[in-house]
């Protein structure tokens, strides 16, 4: 849509949360000058457009998205060890905290673009705006749920202090989020024709993704899947996954057709490169060094290393390994997309040998089949150093994750100008069959899976890698949501929908493992309730003057 230029419009709407008396006060706009203003034609257009720009601030962390699961571990510099390890998550926790901030901050803008929807002079996009400002909010209202449980509903604009909020129950809060969605699909558009606006795709796509988790609480029922298939077949609309996996994340390839719902970063918007923009390609993989701004490599945190499960989950046969790390990491690492059509004459750097080309016999033949280019090569094989630790001393130990590279940051975080998908077609797959398989329609979920793994196949492998119905389990779902999905910010989410999250992170995530191997359930809290939402924040808990109960586990 243009990019959704965020001008400095956002900065007066976001809500400011320092006052003590209410964690969810906002500034006061309540001025004439900028009321009039709002009901202006432009002023309306910039207020919806930084209600899509809260957007960044919420996803500005990858914390409660990424951390403690069964994709990512604590690599040689620090996570919050509450996120990431669950026993010391307190309601103190400022990544918690932080979120939970700036979801309201995000709801409090689009509360204020829906109070001056009828208010503003007239023009044919009111309608699609206010679907569209509808379905923000209460995609922020899915987040929060899904995170907290029960959450108040503030659905007002403010313009004084509130100092009392009532927590509505989680069954309530679904009802609501599901009840603006359905609204918001009657009132967008088919196809925007601005790049990035709210589509009917998109909100079907979360319909079927709310109906899905509703699904799962107690609350929800068979019917929930019932409507999650309707929502997701309807969403993919026929449309087949042609777009090959490399391509679908190669630097500048953000306006594809199997994008639905992404963030938006054009340069023009961001004020300061050295500071501006996103962050997610800092955040996976290894530490390269200080001198990409000379050299042309990416600042990475050395936070969010892979798992060894990550690593083992894919095949010989997926091309989604090579297209999801950077397998050969040349001379100069952005030569990979500056040079895209010179890579065979290239010289490699660094060559990380999958588990299935690792033996001495296979690295040999690597080398002999271009020994000019590799015969210098620092060879790194498959091994359990890969899942890095904060007892890794070297740089480059482990591949990076290449999905979010961006050629044209500036050394630094965060630099990134691409944008962040939340929502594609591939996922919408995934969650219908999820939804089949709940429904115990295995044929159909093994359908939408195959054609994942039908655009995951390499080239040339005989039989593909269909499975069949038998095959179809949840395990075999999240396995598949990993191959597809990693570092999309969802994995939190599946593991806490799926009632899997304890299971899967003592299985394979390191650092949580470490704990149950001496005797300690690091989930368990207080009263021996399970750390399986996050707490509200202290802070919210102390200023608000109404009744608001901490979730089960936190003191």
């Amino acid at each position: 849509m243009k990019k959704l230029h965020i001008l400095s419009l956002l900065l007066v709407l976001l809500a400011t949360i320092t006052s003590c008396k209410d964690y969810l006060e906002e500034e006061n706009r309540s001025n004439i000058e900028s009321d009039v203003y709002y009901a202006t034609t432009e002023g309306y257009d910039k207020l919806v457009n930084a209600s899509y720009g809260t957007l960044r601030n919420v996803y500005s962390e990858p914390w409660l998205f990424a951390a403690g699961t069964d994709l990512f571990v604590e690599g040689r510099d620090p996570q919050p060890k509450g996120i990431s390890e669950y026993r010391d998550l307190t309601p103190e926790e400022a990544s918690v905290e932080n979120f939970y901030r700036n979801s309201y901050a995000a709801i409090q803008v689009c509360n204020t673009a829906l109070y001056f929807n009828d208010k503003t002079a007239a023009s044919s996009n009111l309608a699609f705006r206010k679907g569209e400002i509808k379905f923000l909010r209460a995609y922020y209202y899915f987040l929060l749920v899904q995170n907290f449980g029960g959450v108040a509903l503030v659905t007002d604009r403010f313009t004084q202090p509130q100092g009392s909020f009532k927590r509505n129950s989680a069954e309530e809060v679904y009802k609501f989020i599901l009840d603006e969605m359905t609204e918001a699909l009657g009132l967008v558009q088919d196809n925007p024709s601005e790049f990035g606006r709210i589509s009917k795709r998109a909100i079907r796509h979360y319909l079927a993704k709310v109906h899905l988790t509703r699904g799962y609480e107690q609350f929800g029922n068979r019917e929930d899947f019932v409507k999650a298939v309707a929502f997701a077949d309807a969403a993919i609309a026929g449309q087949a996954l042609n777009i090959s996996f490399e391509n679908l994340f190669f630097p500048g390839n953000e306006r594809n057709a199997e994008v639905l719902f992404s963030i938006q970063y054009d340069p023009a918007s961001i004020q300061n490169p050295q500071t501006g923009g996103n962050n997610q390609n800092y955040w996976f993989g290894p530490y390269m060094g200080g001198q990409g701004a000379t050299q042309g490599y990416p600042q990475r945190a050395y936070r969010l290393v892979p798992t060894m499960y990550l690593f083992d989950t894919f095949t010989q046969q997926d091309a989604r390994f090579d297209a999801t790390f950077m397998i050969e990491y040349y001379s100069r690492y952005y030569d990979y997309y500056d040079k895209s059509n010179e890579r065979n004459s290239l010289n490699v750097r660094f060559y990380y040998a999958p588990k299935w080309a690792s033996s001495a016999a296979d690295i040999a033949a690597w080398r002999a089949a271009n020994p000019t280019r590799r015969n210098n090569t620092q060879v790194i094989p498959y091994s359990a150093a890969w899942e890095a630790s904060n007892s890794t001393a070297l740089d480059n130990a482990t591949p990076a994750i290449k999905k979010f590279d961006d050629p044209k940051a500036v050394f630094g975080n965060p630099t990134s100008t691409r944008d962040i998908y939340l929502a594609r077609l591939g996922e919408t797959y995934l969650i219908a069959a999820e939804a089949y398989f709940k429904m115990g329609d295995n044929n159909n979920a093994a359908l939408r899976i195959n054609e994942v793994r039908r655009r995951a196949t390499k080239p040339g492998v005989t039989g593909g890698m269909a499975i069949t119905p038998a095959d179809v389990n949840i395990n075999f779902i999240l396995d598949e949501r990993a191959r597809e999905l990693a570092g999309e910010y969802h994995r939190w989410f599946d593991l806490k929908r799926t009632g899997t999250l304890v299971e899967r992170t003592r299985l394979y995530n390191r650092d949580v493992r470490n704990w149950f191997n001496r005797g300690i359930n690091p989930f368990e809290g207080n009263g021996g309730a399970l750390k399986i939402l996050r707490p509200i924040p202290s802070r919210a808990l102390i200023l608000n003057e109404g009744e608001f109960e901490q979730n089960p586990a936190y003191r």
